[in-house]
């Protein structure tokens, strides 16, 4: 359909074109706010039909319809909506144009502990994944002012709660790491009690695999973990296929347990057959745990 005939079947446009002449300026305002945004942004596949779906509700009511759609930042909306559909062009773009402004809000640890990565990646969940039934935080960009302005506040205001949070779960890693180490056990009652047992051996032995891991592998494993996020989420976040992400966690998985195997293995004072015994169970558990992680989303490969 031609930019104009989507103009008038959409009810919000169609209603303030009330003549010819406005209907032109109309128009022509929306051509040239979609061909702007082609061009900033080159590589981004959006439907014209879509674009002006996303756009109507958010121009202003005031004044004619040509004048609220050169006002309007419609070439970051556009980028908005692209990045909210996981088009990973459209994410590179807007970590190409937020990646200055996020490294100076971010650039230090929050004086609770958490660290500039994890802080990124906290936000890019905000902003692109869909918790439930809600639809991405990006989504919630009007278009009323600059995108990377509107992403700026977002991250400040991300990095003052990360400040002031006490119990929140984005500003205490430590409790996230006992989650996904609580997580491996299931509902195993001898691997309970062995790690109710052991406790002391395994929370430094698995304290110190995840402090061997990089800030990306801790992030993958926390996100998928505590936060609930499958590997399709994860490809969003990152900007990569969804093949690339899951291969992330794999490996993530291998080697945490690679290492709270042998930093367990140089802890524990006990028979080789009981070591043995312990760490089949512990890795046996590890391997379900993180197996039904990674496969929560396989049907849509």
């Amino acid at each position: 359909m031609s930019v104009e005939a989507l103009l008038l079947s959409h009810p919000l446009l169609e209603a303030r074109v009330v003549d010819a002449e406005l209907r032109t300026r109309a128009v022509v305002a929306l051509e040239a706010l979609l061909t702007q945004a082609r061009e900033r942004w080159p590589g981004v596949e959006q439907s014209d039909e879509a674009c002006i779906a996303h756009l109507a509700p958010r121009l202003s009511p005031a004044g004619p319809l040509h004048e609220a759609i050169e006002a309007i930042r419609g070439d970051d909306l556009v980028l908005a909506l692209a990045c909210a559909r996981g088009d990973r062009r459209a994410i590179a773009h807007f970590e190409q144009l937020v990646r200055k402004d996020l490294a100076a809000i971010f650039r230090s640890p929050t004086s609770r502990g958490v660290d500039p990565d994890d802080l990124r990646q906290i936000l890019n969940q905000r902003f692109f994944a869909s918790p439930g039934d809600r639809p991405p935080r990006i989504l919630e960009y009007s278009g009323q002012g600059p995108l990377r302005t509107w992403v700026r506040v977002s991250a400040t205001r991300e990095r003052i709660s990360a400040d002031r949070r006490k119990g929140d779960k984005a500003a205490s890693l430590p409790e996230r790491d006992e989650h996904i180490m609580n997580a491996a056990g299931g509902d195993d009652p001898e691997f309970g009690f062995l790690q109710a047992h052991y406790r002391v051996h395994f929370k430094r032995a698995f304290g110190r695999a995840m402090g061997g891991l990089t800030a990306r592998q801790r992030n993958l494993l926390r996100l998928t973990t505590y936060d609930g996020l499958s590997a399709t989420d994860l490809s969003k976040l990152y900007n990569v296929d969804r093949s690339t992400s899951k291969r992330w966690l794999v490996s993530a998985r291998a080697q945490l347990l690679a290492d709270t195997r042998t930093s367990l293995a140089e802890d524990l004072d006990v028979s080789i057959e009981e070591l043995e015994s312990i760490l089949r169970l512990i890795e046996s558990n590890l391997e379900v745990s993180m197996q039904r992680l990674l496969g929560e989303d396989s049907d849509d490969e």
